[in-house]
């Protein structure tokens, strides 16, 4: 049973109203699905791709760049003793400067 808040009644009308504007949901939800399907489907196998200059270059780089590690491992060690030593001294002045500019 369906209890419809903005009338204060209890009917099976209600219940219809919501499960045609469910199915409707559902309808839409299927339309998109078939279009984006449509849309990922390879284009003809006589048309090519060519890439210009610029686009190889980042290519290539992407290519390297995904051979480094995420870490710098060894700048980490280095800070790490740094600290540990007491020798490490940080700028303020530049570290506020940095925040300030992550808010504009």
């Amino acid at each position: 049973m369906v209890i419809d808040f903005n009338t204060g009644s209890t009917s099976g009308a209600a219940r219809s109203n919501q499960s045609s504007a469910t199915a409707g949901k559902r309808d839409v939800a299927a339309d998109r699905a078939a279009t984006t399907q449509d849309a990922s489907q390879p284009a003809a196998a006589d048309s090519q791709v060519k890439l210009s200059n610029q686009a190889q270059q980042l290519q290539a780089i992407e290519e390297r760049l995904r051979d480094l590690p995420e870490v710098d491992s060894a700048r980490v060690e280095q800070i790490r003793q740094a600290i540990a030593d007491g020798s490490y001294q940080p700028d303020s002045g530049r570290i506020a400067d940095k925040l300030i500019a992550l808010e504009s």
